[in-house]
């Protein structure tokens, strides 16, 4: 799927749920990745984009299926003798993703070509990349097992404005009125899709947008994409 505005263009590389998300964002020099699921490293390649022009990934929450090819990428950056800084921005707490980049840094500090730059996010905060600017905004999510919620997770979703034209992305997220603000008048919202409307209750609750819930986000935007469906979307 991909998007293409005045100023933004925005392509998703690869969503189905469970399996893996990452969602690529140009602005103007300004490459951007929305969460780096298992295959982010070879979708780069096979579409001809070097991982090399990315400044950042922002990751929505530590599930497998949102992070699992971020030591690929990490890796792949160092073995090409990438320069310069490389941003890694996550929710504040999200433990796998800590982990992570804890272990990649302990097995090659000492001979990294680039600055790993690891930013955790609260709710509410931004980071700027020259024009671009990226909000975090906290949303639901809980750790689930066969869709049986456990515990919460930290979760973000991400509003992304760049020469008047946004981009906001709802990350895995259970419905609350707070997503309003997250979508609203964008120009383009990317929004998870993954349940029936007739799932059961605790996962449209605190897990998951159901597909009538996701239709009615959408209407808030100006344009919007459903990702992260039963179904891969690539």
């Amino acid at each position: 799927m991909h998007w293409q505005g005045k100023n933004l263009e925005v392509e998703v590389l690869f969503s189905a749920a469970g399996l893996a998300t990452q969602v690529l964002v140009r602005a103007g020099s300004i490459y951007l990745l929305f969460d780096t699921g298992d295959g982010t490293l070879r979708d780069l390649l096979t579409r001809n984009i070097p991982p090399q022009k990315l400044t950042a990934v922002f990751i929505t929450h530590g599930h497998a299926d949102h992070m699992a090819g971020l030591y690929a990428l990490l890796g792949y950056l160092r073995a090409e003798d990438h320069k310069g800084r490389f941003w890694v921005c996550y929710p504040r707490g999200a433990c796998e993703v800590e982990e992570v980049l804890a272990a990649f840094q302990h097995c090659h500090n000492s001979t990294m070509p680039y600055e790993l730059v690891c930013r955790p996010l609260d709710d509410g905060e931004t980071v700027n990349f020259g024009e671009v600017q990226v909000q975090a905004k906290k949303v639901l999510h809980w750790h689930s097992i066969k869709g049986q919620p456990l515990a919460p997770a930290p979760a973000l979703g991400y509003r992304l404005t760049f020469q008047n034209e946004v981009f906001a992305i709802t990350g895995d997220t259970a419905f609350f009125p707070g997503l309003a603000d997250l979508i609203k008048d964008a120009d383009i919202a990317l929004i998870e899709a993954t349940l029936d409307d007739d799932a059961p209750l605790e996962q449209r609750c605190l897990i998951h947008l159901t597909q009538q819930k996701a239709q009615m986000l959408a209407r808030l935007a100006k344009n919007a994409l459903f990702i992260h469906s039963a179904q891969p979307h690539s």
